[in-house]
């Protein structure tokens, strides 16, 4: 027989432990998928780097004027990492009509950066790319990058490798820069978090 207290008692524990059980499932995802995948070999990094950049959108904020519309596709701007859009485009949630939340937009030196939400810049394009990165920051985009050192110059979260496996770090201090609020369950999945000065 349930008592009263016993009803709202749940309801205080479950507002306790939902925040705290988030980053757990979504690890609890990757690895599930992973081990899926493994039957058939392993995932590429540059797939690894897709999946990732999918999720993103759950945990970023955007500033009202920079916000993907609510009901409207997401949009990722990728510039010097052509495995990574391909295997986006791969994705359900970008190929699928009906399951369409995110684009994929190929971009170039010099392209416009209207319309988009997540600029990905790749390694060997992050060098040449100080003033799209800059543009990107000015207009609140998530800039998200694979170069030692890109937190440095403006990117928000940086892909590595480490113990064989994709991580990223995180820049709250570009994040505020740009007008970026990163949820705290991204923080808890992060290898490493600069925080601001």
């Amino acid at each position: 027989m349930n008592r009263p207290g016993d009803k709202l008692f749940a309801m205080r524990m479950a507002k306790l432990l939902v925040p705290l059980l988030v980053p757990v499932l979504f690890a609890l995802a990757w690895l599930a998928a992973g081990a899926a995948q493994a039957q058939f070999g392993a995932p590429t990094e540059e797939a690894v780097k897709a999946a990732y950049l999918s999720k993103l959108r759950h945990y970023v904020e955007w500033p009202a004027r920079a916000a993907p519309p609510a009901g409207t596709l997401t949009v990722i701007g990728i510039i010097g990492a052509d495995e990574v859009a391909d295997n986006l485009m791969k994705l359900s949630s970008v190929r699928d009509p009906a399951k369409a939340t995110l684009a994929v937009r190929r971009l170039r030196g010099g392209d416009s950066l209207d319309g988009i939400h997540i600029l990905y810049v790749g390694d060997a394009w992050f060098a040449r790319s100080s003033a799209m990165v800059g543009q990107a920051g000015a207009r609140s985009i998530l800039v998200v990058s694979e170069t030692e050192g890109a937190l440095a110059r403006g990117s928000v979260i940086n892909f590595h490798v480490a113990d064989e496996r994709i991580r990223f770090d995180i820049s709250l201090e570009s994040a505020a820069k740009s007008g970026l609020k990163i949820s705290s369950q991204l923080l808890a999945l992060a290898a490493n978090v600069v925080r601001e000065k």
